[in-house]
């Protein structure tokens, strides 16, 4: 079946491809102009623009349309920006980085270092691939956690450009992983993930005023094992320029009941990434279903918790 698929693989990887060239070849900031552009003029008649008005209309009642509307413009230009970027991530090498503002490096190197290990934790904010590249560049060691691109070679492309300027290490939400994520912090170094999206596995826990399917995975590896979570929040300032912060960690409190534990720092993480799309919500992925459960979905804790 698979070798049904390459034809349209490639056609659907030949326009992506084209525009990187054509992103890189006219420099960042005029790349990541056009980027916001065409995504702000063709993306409200795609079915994800109703699902993100639907997801903003439920989580700011308060606001009228106007409001609503300009975070929508304000997500597409941010998203298209977002991809056009990718074409650049070598401007962004290298620490310090005029491009992006770090703040609390050390701080969380200190953190990291006092509990054995860490957990960097984010969402789908502002340029989210460039929390791992400038982690990095910053001298933070560990690995990346991913989703993989459905098409493998717009995947394969991804993954080389993460692997140049970000974690070598890149370790894919599919399949078995837990072993090497306990690997990575019993070595002491960092995990880098998005908590934001959901998973086949996890339980309800607040996020927006509405129970939204939520991952136990980072909840469950920092108490197991010790790692400090770090909230950290990317904001976009103006164009291709940054804001990255690490935020002070989250306290994990061991009350003896293991699922109560579990769910009180799901609820803290959660409260987190609310806090960070709050305070720029055009910044931030409003077009999935993040508060539908799965049809699959399993209730319960992940096995990294075995």
């Amino acid at each position: 079946m698979k070798a049904l698929r390459w034809p349209l693989w490639c056609l659907e990887a030949l326009p992506v491809f084209a525009l990187m060239g054509l992103f890189r070849l006219i420099g960042l900031d005029a790349a990541s102009s056009l980027g916001g552009w065409l995504a702000r003029s063709l993306a409200p008649i795609a079915p994800a623009h109703r699902t993100a008005r639907r997801n903003l209309e439920a989580a700011f009642p308060e606001k009228d349309k106007a409001a609503i509307d300009a975070i929508l413009t304000g997500m597409w230009d941010n998203l298209g920006r977002t991809f056009a970027e990718y074409a650049h991530f070598r401007r962004f090498a290298g620490y310090p980085n005029a491009r992006v503002e770090l703040v609390g490096r050390d701080e969380t190197m200190a953190a990291v270092a006092e509990c054995n290990g860490g957990i960097a934790l984010s969402g789908h904010c502002a340029n989210w691939e460039l929390m791992a590249v400038t982690a990095w560049q910053a001298g933070f060691d560990g690995a990346e956690v991913y989703r993989p691109v459905n098409n493998p070679l717009i995947n394969w492309w991804v993954m080389r450009q993460r692997r140049r300027f970000a974690f070598p290490t890149q370790i894919s939400k599919n399949g078995d992983n837990v072993r090497d994520l306990l690997r990575t912090l019993k070595d002491g170094k960092v995990l880098a993930m998005l908590t934001d999206q959901k998973h086949s596995e996890g339980l309800p826990a607040p996020f927006f005023g509405r129970d939204a399917w939520t991952a136990t995975g980072p909840a469950v590896l920092g108490l197991r094992t010790g790692a400090a979570l770090v909230p950290v929040r990317m904001v976009r300032l103006k164009g291709a320029r940054f804001r990255m912060s690490f935020l002070p960690r989250i306290d994990i409190q061991r009350s003896g009941d293991k699922d109560a534990d579990i769910r009180a720092a799901m609820v803290a993480i959660n409260a987190a990434l609310e806090a960070a799309v709050r305070e720029h919500p055009e910044q931030w992925l409003w077009a999935h279903n993040r508060w539908r459960i799965p049809a699959q979905a399993q209730v319960g804790i992940s096995p990294a918790a075995s």
